[in-house]
């Protein structure tokens, strides 16, 4: 649709018949001068005077076209699409500048971060914006963020906030910003409504679910895309750090396995990679990566101290240094509790005597011996791991104590025997612990062939590593167990050569259980006589304590953390230290008689620290999430097909923001074009005027005399 912006020129189009008046009143009537009548001359001055004609008439036309053009040119004609909205004169504007300042914004791109460049590029949008605009600047963060209280209406403001705009670690939600950007434009009556989109286009941060068949941005408004780049030649990030082995003591190896993965352009090699424990550099090795590929690097160090302990993976600097660390947490116990529950203390005396074979050797146990018709009034509080032996059965409040105690991270392991009431422990005990049914009982007599072990999963943390030989470990002779009956395959690190399970392990949401089919009597089996006895015993209660001593949950930037236990003090000073070092005090939540910690603003990736009293109560490792160094990105007609948007245009990074969003906004003018024809058309012109110079302005007419 072509329009002109200055209309009110368009009046001046009367000036075309000026140079048609001076035409008609110009002209000169041709006199009668005496001459010899000759044929021959009449001929040609019949000739001349038509070319002198013609002359004039395409002179006329060329000064009404220059007219023409030069009175086009002022009025500024302009094509506008048929979807364009144009800004109406005088009429206020709501502008959202979508700024993205995420994690991924943090690349450096020939020399210079991505946030940098966008930031130049919001101050250039803001510039073009009019004093007593309605302005929002918006961070497209998960959630997304306003950086201020309401709208703001001067440029100056608006400007301040862009120039303070930090990176944020936090991960990308476009499509959430685009919904709250949207949900601005509708609450607002200002007939012009725009949307600047400053991002790095990365595909991680665009996840469209349609609604209804409903667009996010509405047909009344304009979005403007203005991408940046986000290729990177060389960067490594740190995507996991674990634990090979879940059983971790002091004095003991402990082996770490970091995920590192190339986001780069180029492969890389001989990259060095360093692991810290608090603070202290204890390893480094190599990676060699090829692009889009991931390798693991495996350290191995030995801790110098119990207790609450944290680390991180560090990798040489690239062009996103953010993603080049990873925290991580885990305890090294000072002290394990370990109650011994039987019903009588010969139930226990074994595992009593395994989990003291010498003093100085499992110095760090504390063992206490309970007696089932005790437990009851007993508190778990302190203790990690619990050992039951032939206990004959549990009622409702001691069923509940375990399933509380288990679920909160406690170990649990249950050795049968003969006193256990099989009816009890299905409707109580197994139900509460999500444990397989106990079914029929399988006996040997002793003149039959004895139950013996079938495959031993070797791999599982109470075998890894102990046996140097797997043939040497020597099977017990089971006379008596108890079958099994699960909907759900078992997870099972012994079986008998019948496929049926003698160890197995359950999980029941932070705790873990570990469940023997047999019991520990010289009745039921020679298990205590074997060597592989203690090792069991041992291993299976430090891997059982050590259920919450490995943080497992990948916690990211902006997410909350939490913490429930009975050690939470009523009354205590309670403070989050903070990566920075800054310190929050918190309060606890009251949640079915238990104190409960919550905190949300984790918005640096670190180690939180929470202090009861000045003492540690727990750790959190929170880390920035790895989406955020893919570089796979999606273009403009992919957002507007996505987000089913009308009018979506895209100012590249080439583009004169100034004359595209101009352009966008009145449609594309052509004066300038108007006065390059209407100087050619003066060129012509001149040309043809010098030759009407050379032309005789008199015509004479040769008359013969009287």
């Amino acid at each position: 649709m072509l329009t002109f912006l200055n209309s009110a020129i368009l009046f001046g189009l009367t000036a075309v018949a000026i140079p048609i008046l001076i035409h008609l009143f110009t002209r000169q009537k041709t006199k009668t001068i005496l001459f010899s009548s000759l044929k021959f001359l009449k001929e040609l001055q019949k000739q001349k005077i038509r070319r002198l004609k013609i002359r004039q008439i395409l002179l006329l036309i060329l000064r009404t076209l220059l007219i023409l053009v030069l009175i086009f040119a002022f009025a500024r004609p302009t094509l506008r699409n048929s979807g364009s909205s144009s800004l109406l004169a005088g009429a206020q504007l709501t502008a959202v500048i979508i700024f993205d300042n995420t994690l991924s914004m943090g690349r450096e791109f020939e020399g210079q971060k991505l946030l940098d460049a966008a930031r130049k590029r919001a101050l250039e949008v803001a510039d073009l914006l009019r004093a007593g605009d309605e302005m929002y600047l918006l961070y497209p963060q998960d959630p997304p963020t306003f950086a201020h209280d309401g709208p703001r209406y001067t440029i100056e403001n608006i400007k301040d906030l862009i120039e303070q705009t930090e990176l944020s670690y936090k991960k990308t939600n476009y499509q959430a910003a685009l919904v709250l950007a949207n949900q601005i434009m509708a609450a607002s009556s200002n007939i012009n409504k725009e949307v600047y989109f400053i991002c790095d286009m990365q595909k991680t941060g665009l996840t469209i679910s349609e609604v209804n068949g409903t667009g996010l941005i509405g047909d009344d408004v304009s979005l403007f895309v203005l991408p940046t780049a986000i290729s990177s030649e060389e960067n490594l990030g740190v995507t996991d750090v674990s634990f090979e082995n879940q059983i971790l003591e002091q004095g003991k190896v402990v082996e770490i396995k970091a995920t590192i993965k190339n986001y780069g352009e180029n492969a890389v090699n001989n990259k060095l990679v360093h692991l810290f424990i608090n603070g202290k550099r204890v390893g480094q090795n190599v990676v060699d990566l090829e692009t889009n590929s991931a390798a693991n690097v495996v350290f191995r160090f030995v801790p110098e101290q119990p207790g609450f302990q944290s680390g991180f993976v560090l990798l040489e600097e690239d062009d996103l240094i953010e993603d080049n660390r990873r925290f991580f947490t885990f305890t090294i116990p000072e002290e394990i509790t370990v109650v011994l529950l039987g019903n009588e203390a010969q139930d226990t005396y074994y595992l009593n005597l395994a989990l003291r074979p010498q003093k100085e050797v499992s110095s760090y146990l504390n063992i206490e011996l309970i007696l089932a018709r005790d437990f009851a009034e007993y508190n778990l509080d302190n203790t990690e791991v619990v050992l039951v032996s032939n206990v004959s059965k549990f009622d409702n409040a001691e069923t509940l104590k375990l399933q509380k105690f288990v679920s909160e991270g406690g170990g649990l392991m249950i050795f049968l025997g003969a006193d256990v009431d099989l009816r009890n422990y299905n409707d109580g005990l197994h139900k509460r612990l999500n444990l397989p049914l106990l079914t029929q009982s399988s006996a040997k007599g002793r003149g039959e062939q004895f139950l013996s072990f079938g495959k031993i999963d070797f791999s599982h943390p109470i075998f890894k590593g102990v046996f140097e030989d797997e043939k040497a470990v020597e099977s017990p002779h089971v006379r008596f167990t108890l079958n099994v009956s699960s909907k759900e395959p078992l997870d099972k690190i012994i079986e008998y050569n019948n496929g049926a399970p003698f160890l197995f392990e359950s999980q029941l949401q932070k705790g873990r259980i570990i469940y023997m089919t047999t019991g520990i009597s010289r009745d039921w089996s020679d298990l205590i006589f074997r060597g592989l006895f203690v090792p069991l015993v041992n291993r299976s209660v430090s891997y059982l304590a050590g259920a919450a001593s490995v943080e497992s949950d990948q916690t990211f930037v902006g997410s909350e953390v939490g913490f429930t236990s009975e050690k939470l003090i009523f009354g205590a000073h309670l403070a989050i230290k903070k990566p920075d070092e800054t310190e929050v005090k918190i309060k606890p939540e009251v949640s079915n008689g238990n104190y409960f910690i919550r905190f949300r603003k984790t918005e640096q990736p670190g180690i939180y620290t929470l202090n009861q009293n000045n003492e540690i109560a727990t750790q959190w490792a929170v880390n920035i999430d790895p989406v955020e160094s893919e570089n796979a990105t999606f273009t403009t007609e992919e957002l507007a097909e996505a987000i089913h948007a009308k009018q979506v245009y895209e100012i590249s990074q080439s583009s004169d923001i100034a004359e595209k969003l101009n352009e966008t906004r009145f449609g594309r003018e052509f004066w300038k074009i108007l006065i390059m024809i209407a100087l050619l058309i003066l060129l012509i012109e001149m040309m043809f005027f010098r030759e009407k110079v050379a032309v005789p302005n008199k015509k004479t007419r040769p008359v013969s005399p009287n």
